[in-house]
C-alpha cells in the first residue's frame, strides 16, 4: 500500500514507510523524501503539511511560512505563530532572535523595550554608571 501522509520510503521493493523527520513534512501519499520546513520553522516527526512548520523560539510569523528574528529589544519564548514582545521595565536583550529578556543591575531600571545594558539608568536616590549596578546617594546629596 502507498505510504500515508508524512511518511516516505526512498527505495521500490518490499520495505516499511518511515516517518518524515523533525523539520520536514510530507503532503502526498506515496512519497520517496520529504520536503522541509521553511528557514526558522520546525515541525514534530511525520509531519503532513506545511502548516506544521512552526516558528522557532525567538522568531515571528505564521505557521508555514519563513520566519523573523525577534529585533533587539523583543523576545518570543514558545515555538509557534505570534508576535514578539518587547522586553519589560527593568530588563534589556542586546541580541536578535531572543527567548528571554535580561535583567537590569541593582537598583536600575529601563523602559519598556529596552536594547542593552547602558539602557539600564540608576533608580531615584541611587547613583553610578549606566548599565552598571548603582549604590544609594549619600545622607544629604
Amino acid at each position: 500500500s502507498a505510504c500515508a501522509l508524512g511518511t516516505y520510503k526512498e527505495v521500490n521493493g518490499s520495505g516499511t514507510c518511515a516517518a518524515c523527520e523533525a523539520g520536514t513534512y510530507l503532503n502526498v501519499t506515496a512519497g520517496s523524501s520529504c520536503l522541509g520546513c521553511p528557514a526558522s520553522t520546525d515541525s514534530l516527526i511525520g509531519s503532513s503539511d506545511i502548516s506544521d512548520c512552526i516558528c522557532d523560539v525567538g522568531f515571528e510569523g505564521s505557521d508555514g511560512a519563513a520566519c523573523s528574528a525577534c529585533a533587539l529589544g523583543t523576545y518570543k519564548e514558545v515555538n509557534g505563530s505570534g508576535t514578539c514582545a518587547a522586553c519589560e521595565a527593568g530588563t534589556y536583550l542586546n541580541v536578535t532572535a531572543g527567548s528571554s529578556c535580561l535583567g537590569c543591575p541593582a537598583s536600575t531600571d529601563s523602559l519598556i523595550g529596552s536594547s542593552d545594558i547602558s539602557d539600564c539608568i540608576c533608580d531615584v536616590g541611587f547613583e553610578g554608571s549606566d548599565g552598571a549596578a548603582c549604590s544609594a546617594c549619600a545622607l544629604g546629596t
